[in-house]
């Protein structure tokens, strides 16, 4: 055998080397130690380099989920601005719209709804252009949301014509159109009492289902024209209770009683 660390020749199973005086069972246990230290701070370095190679994965895929969050989020916004945004519609005025125009008729056409029966009675014939300056949808079981599911607000003359300059704040609520103006407003366009004789709140019966998907795509902005009869309610549930709805037969009134109720037999639009 060799000394390890001299490397002259020893006779086998020496435990001291004659030439440096190194212990030979110390100096291989201080090697193998070494040895399993190297081994073991290689292993550390192995796991050290694993760890740092699979830390960038993982946080490549945290940004990919991240960008797809965020992809799936803006497509969602799309989707509901798609499906609303054109109902909102648009404020503008149009200018040149004449008078609504009703003649005296007479007839009636009877309707089971939600459980009455429904008698409507046609007092006249009535065409309007306008232009829908604000629409309303009400939900519910009641009669009146069942036959009348949408009003809509429409203009006609200098009201609409200067919808888009003046501002009348229009709002619907509680089956009423509301709108103010300032003074200032109010002369140039005419007075109080023109304007309100130049717009009105109604209540639209749809006479088939083509009518109804038509009136359901009716949005502020639209120059439409609306053809019908104004027409009364009168009916009655198998309890025996009875119902009642009367349209206005002017332009002119206000207050309760003032909306026209339109039984809608098609609705155009103009531009």
């Amino acid at each position: 055998m060799r000394c390890p660390n001299c490397h002259e020749q020893l006779p086998d199973n020496t435990d001291f080397c004659y030439h440096c005086g190194t212990f030979i069972n110390s100096y291989n246990t201080t090697s193998s130690d070494t040895v399993s230290n190297n081994n073991s701070v290689t292993s550390s370095l192995f796991n050290m380099s694993t760890s740092v190679e699979s830390f960038p994965v993982r946080k490549k895929r945290f940004v990919l989920n991240q960008k797809l969050l965020v992809i799936l989020s803006v497509c969602f916004v799309i989707i509901l601005l798609l499906m609303f945004v054109p109902k909102i519609g648009i404020r503008r005025g149009i200018s040149g719209i004449g008078e609504p125009v009703q003649e005296e008729t007479t007839g009636y056409t009877e309707i089971d709804v939600g459980g009455y029966e429904v008698s409507i009675y046609k007092l006249y014939t009535y065409e309007i252009e306008a232009l829908v300056v604000h629409t309303k949808n009400y939900y519910g079981t009641g009669l009146d949301k069942k036959l009348a599911p949408k009003d809509v607000a429409l203009a006609w003359g200098d009201v609409a014509k200067y919808n888009d300059t003046i501002n009348f704040h229009w709002r619907q609520g509680q089956r009423r159109c509301y709108w103010r103006l300032n003074a200032h407003d109010l002369d140039y366009i005419g007075g109080i009492g023109y304007a309100a004789s130049h717009f009105s709140n109604n209540h639209l019966i749809a006479s088939n289902k083509s009518v109804k998907r038509k009136i359901k795509k009716l949005k502020k902005g639209d120059h439409v024209v609306i053809t019908g009869f104004l027409v009364n309610i009168d009916a009655e549930n198998e309890s025996g209770k009875s119902y009642i709805w009367d349209t206005s037969t002017s332009r002119d009134d206000e207050g309760d009683g003032a909306c026209e109720l339109i039984y809608v037999t098609d609705v155009k639009w103009l531009d």
